[in-house]
């Protein structure tokens, strides 16, 4: 069981991105520590600097059809 939490755990963590700093209002700056990649994501979502976060399930705004 243990083995099986870590694997999710694991296989999650690959997502999971920190806020480094608000930008404007609601687009942010996150990065992922592991892979050191970077976003910046434009939400609707209040989102808190310093917290991790799941970038799939993030609400994004597109710009290109403004949803």
């Amino acid at each position: 069981m243990k083995k099986l939490i870590l694997l999710t755990l694991l296989l999650s963590g690959c997502n999971n991105y920190q806020v480094v700093s608000e930008i404007k209002v609601n687009l942010y700056h996150l990065q992922n520590p592991k892979t050191k990649k970077t976003e910046v994501i434009l939400t609707k979502e209040k989102l808190e600097v310093g917290e991790f976060y799941n970038i799939k399930r993030i609400k994004q705004i597109n710009l290109e059809d403004g949803k």
